[in-house]
């Protein structure tokens, strides 16, 4: 039976998050105009699950957190037609040895070996393998960057789409790598070109899901920092006014997103950035910023319309000494 401690968008948004919703209703603009348009795309009621930010390691239990909420999807009624995985499924393997990132793969695998149902993939920057540090690899090697992570979860492309009962799922890589080994948040050029191209051949009714890790649009830095400089450019896509300007006058049902580990939804024209929380809670230190609890998100379809839904699934935290000291997830 799974955790009935689910939080709905408006639960979600106490303490921390209750700025939220003021953020959002700021960034609200004019509707984007094919969302007030009818549609021939009437799917068949289906639910799908986003899960991000697992950040499995060895360590604070992570392996068996990862399992408690697998099997926690696992028991959804209806059965999820499918998961979206949105990135950093691993810990730390940017800056791992080999041997120590692929110890970590080989525990999502161990963890996602019972997983019935298809699983999409994008990658997190917790993903990439050695890419600074001191054990960073040239970026020859063959495993670099997102090599190491192709290759274990077989992607044959680090950006796709798919369909399901008439709505449209796009996947992007928003991470990038710059020269110096930092990554940042980017749709890179040979990405926007493909997607230009995919939109094009796309009837701009069509429903459209977009699944990425760094946000595109998010009020992060305004209930942490407070800041009104905006966010680094490792915290958000940074080329997001370009991917908006693309993506505006098609039927953008949702942006699914990462990286932040928090709940959170802003509305632009429309559409719904939700930022879906994390597996991990704040690396498995406890719910992120004291408000936000490990989970994952459900997303029921129905005809033309979405629900979304945000279910913790129970975890408890294993306490080790270093937790007197806490840091925020990135």
């Amino acid at each position: 039976m799974i955790n009935d401690q689910s939080i709905s968008r408006r639960e979600a948004v106490q303490g921390f998050s209750s700025m939220l919703l003021s953020a959002a209703a700021a960034l609200e603009g004019p509707p984007n105009p094919s969302t007030s348009q009818g549609t021939r795309f009437q799917a068949d009621n289906f639910t799908f699950v986003h899960l991000t930010d697992a950040h499995i390691q060895s360590e604070r239990g992570a392996l068996a957190g990862v399992k408690k909420a697998l099997a926690s999807i696992a028991a959804l009624r209806p059965k999820p037609a499918f998961l979206l995985v949105g990135g950093d499924i691993v810990h730390a393997a940017s800056i791992a040895t080999r041997k120590h990132a692929e110890m970590l793969y080989d525990l999502w695998q161990e963890a996602a070996a019972e997983i019935r149902i298809p699983v999409n993939f994008v990658i997190g920057n917790s993903d990439l393998y050695a890419i600074s540090g001191a054990n960073r690899v040239a970026p020859d090697n063959p495993d670099y960057g997102k090599n190491l992570w192709m290759r274990r979860l077989a992607q044959e492309n680090r950006f796709r789409s798919f369909e399901h009962q008439g709505w449209k799922f796009i996947l992007l890589d928003s991470v990038q790598v710059s020269p110096e080994g930092n990554y940042f948040g980017e749709i890179d050029a040979a990405q926007l070109a493909w997607l230009d191209d995919l939109l094009r051949k796309t009837e701009r009714s069509q429903p459209l899901v977009f699944l990425t890790h760094i946000p595109i649009l998010t009020a992060f830095g305004l209930y942490t920092q407070g800041t009104t400089s905006g966010l680094p450019e490792n915290m958000i896509v940074r080329n997001g006014k370009a991917f908006i300007e693309m993506t505006g006058g098609y039927n953008v049902k949702a942006v699914l997103q990462g990286h932040t580990h928090v709940v959170e939804e802003c509305l632009y024209r429309g559409s719904r950035f939700i930022t879906g929380g994390a597996v991990c809670g704040g690396w498995w230190k406890g719910p992120n910023l004291g408000v936000h609890p490990e989970g994952f998100g459900v997303i029921e379809v129905h005809g033309d319309t979405f629900s979304y839904r945000y279910r913790p699934y129970g975890w408890k935290p294993v306490p080790v000494p270093e937790d007197a000291s806490t840091s925020r997830p990135k």
